[in-house]
């Protein structure tokens, strides 16, 4: 704390812009000048520098990474374009800065270095991916164990969860590569059976159709000949389903009950506490829901979730 604590004894604090920033106060940076605080630099190779400016009598300096502090004397406007237009946006504590360039402490707000030999991963790329994930798994899994309680681990926890993100996108992208040759054989084997299982199919249920009616009529001629012959006092047989086929798998009348809904209304209400019918509900209020309505009978919840 030692820059910050010098500054503010004086007249003029040089570090209350950088205050500011790091309360969420900033939204532009005023071009050319180099704004006393401590930030993070992200360069194009995707490492991440701590970078520091502070004010020694009238004149600023700065530092960035393990590089030697610079005098910015001449070139400030230059030292501005390079790297503070870079870096202003994403402020650091003087706490953590110090404590990554002198203690070398990791970054808290980043998931822990991958530790794993990439070098001598399996060639199989599944077998390679499972390995990756399960290191990252168990650090996961244990770090998840203490609640999050500050800006640094709710950060790390959305950093980490990228790290997951990019796993499981080249998991998705492994299974949908190996599977283009299994679906294009099985397309092209229903290409070819198809036609023939469809024809037979429609076949098979023309030839059925066409038995109904005379079926019907049998079995009405059937009760006729059973009633009359009970008027007569004859001793009536047993009734037999009528079929018809001789060969194998007989096809015989079935009764198949379906129900006419005569009054919605009432149907609907004998079915309220159906478990379908109510997670049916359910689905359709919450997307009415999400448009921003609300069904009668029904309001919105609202629950903040990280996504």
């Amino acid at each position: 704390m030692e820059m910050i604590d010098k500054a503010g004894t004086a007249e003029a604090d040089p570090f209350a812009w950088y205050r500011a920033n790091l309360a969420g106060q900033i939204d532009r940076l005023d071009l050319g000048h180099a704004p006393c605080g401590f930030f993070r630099l992200r360069t194009r190779d995707g490492d991440l520098l701590p970078v520091a400016v502070w004010q020694e009598d009238g004149v600023r300096w700065a530092k960035v990474g393990a590089n030697d502090p610079t005098c910015l004397a001449e070139g400030e406007q230059e030292f501005c374009e390079r790297v503070i237009t870079f870096c202003w946006r994403t402020p650091i504590t003087e706490e953590v800065y110090f404590a990554v360039t002198e203690d070398g402490a990791p970054w808290p707000d980043l998931p822990p270095e991958r530790t794993t030999d990439y070098a001598n991963m399996p060639s199989d790329p599944l077998e390679a991916l499972r390995i990756e994930l399960e290191g990252e798994r168990i650090e996961a899994e244990a770090w998840l164990a203490t609640p999050i309680t500050d800006q640094a681990g709710a950060d790390r926890a959305a950093n980490w969860a990228l790290r997951f993100a990019d796993m499981e996108k080249r998991a998705q992208e492994g299974r949908r590569t190996e599977k283009v040759p299994h679906e294009k054989a099985a397309k092209e084997v229903d290409a070819r059976w198809r036609p023939v299982q469809d024809t037979a199919a429609a076949l098979k249920a023309r030839l059925k159709d066409a038995q109904t009616p005379f079926l019907v009529e049998k079995r009405r001629r059937e009760a006729e000949e059973r009633a009359a012959a009970a008027q007569a006092g004859e001793v009536i047989r047993p009734a037999a389903n009528a079929a018809a086929g001789t060969a194998g798998r007989k096809t015989s009348l079935r009764t198949v009950r379906s129900a006419l809904i005569e009054d919605f209304d009432a149907a609907l209400m004998a079915l309220k506490d159906n478990p379908e019918i109510r997670e049916l509900v359910q689905r359709l209020a919450n997307r009415v829901a999400a448009s921003g309505a609300a069904l009668p009978g029904t309001r919105i919840v609202t629950t903040d979730k990280a996504a």
